[in-house]
């Protein structure tokens, strides 16, 4: 048997079995939570359903409702995700993109509603066996792809590496599997969706109409589908509807026209039949496990297991059982977990078939607690309850020997740890001890770390004020080096500008001076012309001067002349006729002698014009001589002065030249200086935030020191007391 066991558990080693195991228990909270949320929306006792009417009893159903929403109702899609992610992990592939591709895949292939959504139905237990194919399906698509990926540079995030790793993979397999569904779509008018749960109804179309042979089969699928970790009620839930849906409709419809649970012309096998006589406790009758495990079972495990499973194992929910034993690919319970429910099947067709139980005639919430359930499933008949009594009884029996072997098994490894536990024992005592007489130098140690702890948080919170003055400060010149930065590229663009308009200068003073030579040396021309103009006035003035005192020469004759002419007359007056002609010449000349006389005045009057015009010729020849004289010095001088501006022009371009240079230089150490003082500002800045870090660490830490004194204080207490209780439970 132990070989058997042995091979079956290697058996069940299969990366797929145990990646759907793993996906249904990651599941289970869910699962139960919207099982739970259900049960209290649907329960069929009136004084919950009239609270549930209440305006508060409203809020609290749309709140279940919701919750059933987001979790039984979308169960494909859950399952479809964490099936993904747990078989992408055995072939070491990123589980969270394996999960969205699996995810992505199955939401491709599911039925669409005429507004272009995603049918409910197939998100729900309906589409759970079509969402496990597909989800394996699309990681091994995945799989299969992963070598087309593209490789980035390294210096990106690791999440974006594993995005462009995963881009063609995903989408080759999201693509392949919606190409595929819609092929398949256009040719047959059928998705894959719809061909699987098409194939299902087929392969267990023998339980239509409610025949026991077909519901045997029908069971069987079920719990085999339980078995490998596969909901099976969920699973075949649609299917179960279809086969025999109408007949608790018909049985409901029969009953109030008679009132007779007994009648042969009600159906036996319905879906109230199997939740209320068959899958009591859950799938594989699980309430017959916790009796069991409760009669027979001594392991610590199984009864805690039974313990915590058994209240939701009493409302038909037996995930904690199944998944906690666990039932689920446990090749020890294999048989008693698919011939329970068929043998409590038989018995409860054949009671009914001979007319010693009721039938079923009400539905009953499959929720409803067993008892109760078979007692209101009847109509109201003891013989439900007393039928459902009879179905444990068996499934005890069947149950029992299976459980012990389990058991068994249980133990060993119980009494391993036991072993296990024995040898701790001593190491329990002499730790103990250890941690007794360790405690006190360990208060002690940290008694005087927690003092330096807080000596040196109260160094470091003075250090962490220096360092935020010393960043202030640092700030402070920072801005003093920016406006000197500032100020002395003013100065540059000051300099450059001024040796431009010192060029400038030095090009007009060029100018000007070579100008000023042209006018000094027209000055000088002008100077020798005056000095000419004026020796030429002084010989004329000479030459008029010389001229009067030939004019007063030509007066005295011309005087003269009127005296003999006066002498002339007088002598013609008394010589009678030689005095006629000596009369007329006397008369010519004095008319020469006046007309001289004239002539003379004439030319006096022009010669003393003409002085007078040369007096002021060489007077104010002179006068420019003296302003020609001025000019030249001024010229000179202004001449001079030009070269000293240009000697001056030319120093102050090499001086502005040199302050360029060292204004250069001065700006490339202003810059370093300034980026050293930014490296000094930012490395203040993190050395005073990491010292306040630093300090309310350690504060944290002498707090913590404090806190770890007290529970070390309060641990010995509690791990002496541990260690007698220890003491006494390993020798319990």
């Amino acid at each position: 048997m132990e070989n058997i066991l042995q091979t079956a558990d290697r058996l069940f080693q299969n990366r797929y079995i145990i990646s759907i195991k793993k996906a249904f228990t990651i599941t289970l909270p869910v699962i139960i939570l919207g099982s739970i949320a259900s049960l209290v929306n649907n329960i069929p006792i009136n004084i919950v359903q009239a609270g549930l009417s209440t305006p508060v009893g409203q809020v609290i159903r749309a709140v279940n409702g919701a919750v059933w929403l987001g979790s039984t109702a979308v169960m494909a899609i859950l399952i479809a995700w964490t099936l993904g992610y747990y078989l992408g992990n055995t072939y070491k592939l990123n589980g969270t993109l394996s999960a969205l591709t699996s995810a992505s895949a199955y939401l491709s292939i599911c039925v669409t509603t005429p507004d272009g959504g995603i049918s409910l139905s197939r998100l729900g237990s309906s589409g759970l066996f079509e969402a496990i194919l597909i989800a394996i399906l699309a990681t091994e698509l995945y799989h299969a792809f992963s070598c087309l990926k593209i490789n980035i540079s390294e210096d990106m995030a690791e999440e974006v590496q594993q995005m462009f790793a995963a881009l063609f993979p995903i989408m080759l397999s999201v693509f392949c599997i919606a190409l595929t569904n819609g092929i398949i779509l256009m040719t047959s008018g059928k998705g894959i969706d719809e061909w699987i749960y098409t194939a299902l109804s087929f392969l267990f179309s023998a339980a239509d109409g409610g025949g026991l042979v077909g519901t045997l089969f029908l069971v069987f699928g079920i719990h085999i589908f339980w078995f490998f970790g596969i909901h099976g009620g969920n699973v075949m839930d649609s299917i179960m509807v279809s086969a025999f849906g109408e007949n608790l409709i018909h049985n409901i419809d029969l009953y109030a026209l008679n009132h007779n649970a007994f009648d042969e012309q009600l159906a036996i096998i319905s879906k109230g039949f199997l939740d209320a006589f068959v899958f009591m406790g859950g799938a594989g009758t699980s309430l017959c496990i916790i009796i069991a495990v409760f009669i027979i079972a001594r392991s610590r495990y199984m009864r805690s297991i039974a313990k915590m499973g058994g209240i939701f194992t009493f409302f038909n929910m037996n995930e904690i059982v199944l998944f906690g034993f666990p039932v689920i690919l446990n090749p020890i319970l294999l048989i008693p977990f698919l011939l329970t429910p068929l043998t409590v099947t038989m018995i409860s067709w054949s009671a009914m078939s001979l007319g010693l139980v009721a039938r079923v005639v009400t539905e009953v919430h499959w929720a409803m607690p067993p008892l109760l359930s078979g007692y209101l499933a009847t109509g109201g008949h003891l013989s439900g309850s007393i039928l459902q009594m009879i179905n444990i009884t068996a499934g005890i029996l069947i149950y029992l020997p299976f459980i012990r072997l389990m058991d068994r098994r249980a133990m060993q490894k119980e009494s391993l740890k036991d072993n296990d536990m024995a040898l701790l024992k001593d190491t329990l005592n002499t730790v103990a001890e250890k941690i007794h007489s360790s405690t006190g130098e360990i208060n002690g140690e940290i008694t005087d770390f927690s003092i330096i702890l807080e000596s040196i948080v109260r160094d470091l919170n003075v250090l962490s004020a220096q360092m935020q003055q010393q960043m202030q400060l640092m700030h402070t010149c920072d801005e003093y080096m920016q406006t000197i930065d500032t100020l002395v590229g003013n100065t540059d663009t000051s300099i450059k500008i001024v040796l431009q308009n010192m060029e400038k200068t030095n090009t007009l003073s060029m100018t000007g001076a070579q100008n000023l030579q042209q006018t000094m040396q027209e000055m000088e021309e002008t100077f020798f012309s005056t000095q000419k103009t004026n020796e030429l006035a002084s010989q004329l003035n000479l030459h008029c001067e010389q001229i009067e005192e030939i004019l007063k020469s030509i007066e005295d004759i011309s005087m003269q002349m009127a005296t003999l002419s006066l002498n002339a007359s007088t002598e013609t007056t008394r010589a009678d006729v030689h005095g006629k002609g000596g009369s007329v010449m006397a008369a010519n000349i004095k008319d020469l002698s006046e007309t001289t006389a004239g002539a003379v005045s004439d030319i006096k009057g022009l010669l003393q014009g003409m002085k007078a015009d040369t007096s002021d010729m060489i007077e104010r020849s002179e006068v420019s001589l003296r302003q020609v004289e001025t000019g030249l010095q001024q010229v000179t001088d202004a001449n001079q002065l030009f070269g000293e501006i240009e000697r001056n022009i030319h120093n102050i371009q090499v001086q502005c030249h040199t302050v360029l240079k060292y204004s250069g230089e001065v700006i490339g150490e202003l810059q370093q200086i300034n980026e050293q003082i930014g490296a000094t500002s930012h490395f203040f800045v993190e050395t005073a935030s990491h010292t306040s870090d630093l300090a309310a660490q350690v504060r944290d830490r002498s707090d913590e020191s404090k806190e770890m004194m007290q529970k070390l204080r309060k641990l010995n207490v509690e791990t002496s007391l541990l260690t007698v209780n220890a003491l006494e439970n390993l020798e319990k």
